[in-house]
């Protein structure tokens, strides 16, 4: 289970600083 969690909450950041980077640099671009 806390394995599981662990798993969770770092997918949840990668994604979260994926969408955040995608959107700064979409930003820079236009």
């Amino acid at each position: 289970m806390m394995g599981s969690d662990l798993k969770y909450a770092v997918i949840t950041t990668v994604v979260a600083l994926g969408v955040i980077v995608t959107g700064a640099l979409t930003a820079v671009m236009h």
